[in-house]
């Protein structure tokens, strides 16, 4: 409806422009006014069309997969990821905005990816007028699982204490991230890379960390107490032998990191 618009006033100019109506050269005034009317818009928008986003409902069965990779690449809204799929469920949730899905299986692995639609405009779904894509899902806590996240504008809260997740993988713009990580995984493996981004990373009791920051103009706090700071790292002590444990690097511009005990 957005562009539609964009559409309508451009072509009304140039229609007045060629009948002489109008004297003044078209482009000085266009852009101008293209910006108010997507900040109107921007304002407008989620009030105008609420009530009107697609939601969608998936549930991917778990069948005889024995390990899987999880790609989410989530445009502006909200995210919310957790355990507790069904017994028999790979995956299942509910997706406003609308989602595209992408299941593939070799011999007992599988790969599972969530796309925005590709009617998205900018992030949001259908353009400026939705509110962004807010996808809840949840996850089979039965099987291994690598878990690659691409957020942008917006807010993400994963929960993944329950879950088996090996392999963690979070890149986000400006945003606002809260992940949990999983208690009972054996190892996992963290990599964080952040722009203008909050992220908070909960790490359960009886998790052993190891945590290495890489930072640009990012404020930092870390729970100096459980994870001591060994010159290079921050480590909990004796983190070789634990059972359950993490290893977290986080690549960051400016925003703000934390490393807090769940």
């Amino acid at each position: 409806m957005f562009w539609g618009v964009i559409l309508v006033v451009l072509g009304g100019l140039l229609l007045l422009k060629s009948l002489g109506i109008i004297t003044f050269n078209v482009w000085l005034i266009f852009w101008p006014v293209i910006l108010v009317m997507a900040g109107v818009w921007l304002l407008l928008g989620p009030a105008l069309t609420k009530g009107k986003a697609e939601t969608v409902n998936l549930d991917f069965p778990l069948e005889s997969i024995r390990e899987a990779v999880i790609d989410v690449n989530h445009g502006a809204g909200t995210l919310k990821i957790s355990g507790g799929a069904g017994p028999a469920q790979l995956m299942a949730g509910v997706f406003t905005g609308g989602v595209e899905s992408r299941m593939e299986k070799i011999g007992t692995g599988a790969s599972l990816t969530l796309n925005p639609p590709t009617n998205m405009v900018w992030g949001f779904p259908g353009g400026f007028g939705a509110e962004g894509f807010r996808w809840d899902f949840h996850l089979t806590d039965a099987i291994p699982l690598d878990m690659r996240l691409h957020t942008g504008a917006g807010e993400a809260r994963i929960d993944l204490s329950t879950l088996r997740v090996q392999k963690l993988t979070l890149e986000t713009g400006a945003s606002s991230t809260i992940i949990t990580l999983p208690a009972k995984a054996g190892f996992t493996n963290v990599d964080v890379h952040a722009g203008a981004a909050s992220v908070v990373l909960w790490v359960p009791q009886g998790v052993a960390g190891r945590i290495t920051i890489k930072s640009g103009l990012v404020g930092t706090k870390i729970d100096n107490v459980r994870f001591p700071f060994n010159g290079t790292t921050y480590e909990t002590p004796g983190y070789d032998s634990a059972m359950d444990r993490v290893e977290i690097l986080v690549e960051a511009g400016v925003g703000s990191i934390e490393v807090k005990s769940a």
